[in-house]
């Protein structure tokens, strides 16, 4: 009885849990278990017990470690949005299908709902799991890795760390600096001090 409709609900409804704080370790709280019975009933008029939810929640969990030891660091491998395939070659589904048939479900797309799965499963089921990168339409002859991608992903950050608000750049925002604490320093030397205003009164007097 769990179709898509209601599993898409469901995954939602423990996102929103997750994200309020009331999964703090692998499983949701008494307060999330209860707050997950009652909204699932609400929108979809199922009356489903804490078995039963916990239930479905173990078999997605399920589904989720398989997929991740599936790409666990397999960091060269692609991920397409738009299909929802794994971009690999067929040696390799092949090398997969000898570990593991159940790899093979995930060939041609991969799991439902992958966003909300991560959320709910990523930090429970696989220590060293990374989310695929997206990349459009690479070629058997060059194909971009998803180290390559996370590089340029970094050196896009460094970039930008390096400028600030203004858009220039610390080097540059130093120099104004420098320069302006140089024109100061200036300034304050050609100012008379105290004692030369007072001495030059007096001279005046006299």
């Amino acid at each position: 009885r769990w179709d898509d409709t209601n599993t898409e609900i469901f995954l939602k409804i423990c996102v929103d849990e997750v994200q309020i704080g009331n999964r703090p370790h692998m499983h949701f709280t008494k307060e999330g278990w209860k707050n997950v019975i009652s909204k699932f009933v609400a929108r979809t008029g199922v009356s489903y017990n804490h078995k039963q939810l916990k239930n479905r929640w173990d078999s997605l969990k399920k589904e989720f470690s398989i997929w991740a030891k599936l790409v666990e660091h397999q960091t060269w491998l692609g991920w397409d949005p738009v299909k929802r395939t794994v971009i690999a070659s067929d040696d390799w589904w092949e090398r997969q299908r000898q570990e593991n048939l159940e790899y093979l479900k995930w060939r041609n797309e991969g799991p439902k709902f992958l966003d909300m799965m991560e959320i709910c499963f990523k930090y429970v089921v696989a220590t060293g799991y990374m989310a695929l990168v997206p990349y459009a339409e690479p070629s058997s002859d060059n194909e971009v890795s998803n180290d390559n991608a996370y590089a340029q992903m970094n050196e896009v950050d460094i970039e930008v760390d390096n400028f600030e608000d203004d858009g220039s750049s610390p080097q540059e925002n130093n120099n104004v600096t420098r320069g302006e604490t140089s024109t100061s320093q200036a300034r304050k030397r050609q100012r008379p001090s105290q004692k030369e205003k007072k001495k030059s009164a007096k001279e005046k007097l006299h």
